[in-house]
């Protein structure tokens, strides 16, 4: 087989068509070059250098090897190019999974920054509860999950938070609050509630148990559902009222209103955080969390923008 030092010899000898010279450009003494060049054409069972003349010319045989040769050449340089970008996590595929409700907030900005930095990684997203996110990175169906937290069940993951996320109220335009721009928690004690399941979402159920229990008050639940847009559907239908991610308010659905929590001592929110398994090599993880956390809002600057109305 021959070899790439072989072919890149052969290549400047064919560019430069003079031993000396080519010699000096492989930094390499003239004879052990042409002995090369003749051990070469001895392995190939054919002239690639005519030498009758007093400069040197390439054969047909030279002219045709010498182009593959180049294209041989192009070929190794891109893969060791694209070798390099893969373990700086630049090249690859990444299997991102989200929470839904980040698609209208924080992923759009991340996405569109991570495709400009590296635009050779194949990213395939899907969007799943915690729950499920959780399970598929267990068995490897995910590497990188953007989950509600806290995650409780955390054994051979590494979680990176990225930034807290705002509750609002959303309540059937019907409703006695709905002219008002914004509701105290503890207004809320009388309400029946429209919840996330805990065994889909354990961290965002918390949050919102955590800010009634903080207005003195434990939730009526009196419907669940695994889907946001779900909630809001049944909110909609006059059943429930619910505390929901203020990025919904996106969706402007018809007959819900959304509210502002207007407590200003520990504003109910939930944190959302990037999970992946502790034992995973993918460097594509790595670049999308560079990219995640220069492009997300910093929690102290969002702190700024969630404080309630007066």
């Amino acid at each position: 087989m021959l070899e790439i030092r072989q072919m890149r010899q052969f290549v400047v000898v064919a560019e430069e068509l003079n031993f000396r010279r080519a010699a000096l450009r492989l930094n390499m003494s003239q004879p052990p070059l042409s002995v090369a060049m003749q051990n070469l054409e001895a392995k190939l069972g054919t002239m690639l250098l005519d030498r009758s003349r007093q400069r040197i010319a390439l054969t047909a045989a030279g002219q045709v090897f010498y182009e593959d040769c180049q294209r041989t050449m192009l070929q190794v340089r891109m893969a060791m190019e694209r070798a390099r970008r893969a373990g700086l996590g630049l090249e690859g595929a990444l299997r991102l999974s989200f929470v839904p409700s980040a698609a209208l907030d924080v992923l759009p900005a991340i996405l569109k920054h991570f495709q400009q930095a590296c635009p050779t990684v194949h990213l395939q997203v899907t969007a799943e509860t915690t729950a499920r996110q959780l399970r598929h990175l267990s068995r490897g169906e995910v590497d990188l999950a953007l989950v509600v937290g806290p995650v409780y069940e955390a054994r051979e993951l590494e979680l990176i938070d990225l930034q807290a996320q705002r509750f609002v109220i959303a309540v059937p335009s019907g409703h006695r609050f709905a002219h008002r721009g914004s509701v105290r928690i503890k207004e809320l004690a009388t309400e029946s509630f429209i919840s996330f399941p805990a065994s889909e979402g354990a961290g965002f159920v918390a949050a919102l148990m955590g800010a009634c229990e903080n207005a003195g008050f434990h939730p009526n639940v009196v419907q669940e559902a695994s889907q946001m847009q779900a909630i809001l559907m049944l909110v909609a239908g006059g059943l429930g009222i619910a505390l929901v991610p203020a990025s919904l308010r996106l969706l402007k659905m018809n007959d819900v209103v959304f509210l502002e929590v207007a407590d200003r001592r520990a504003p109910p929110s939930y944190r959302l955080q990037f999970a992946y398994a502790a034992s995973s090599d993918n460097p594509a993880i790595q670049s999308f969390l560079a990219v995640a956390m220069q492009h997300a809002t910093p929690l102290s600057e969002r702190a700024k923008r969630i404080q309630p109305p007066n």
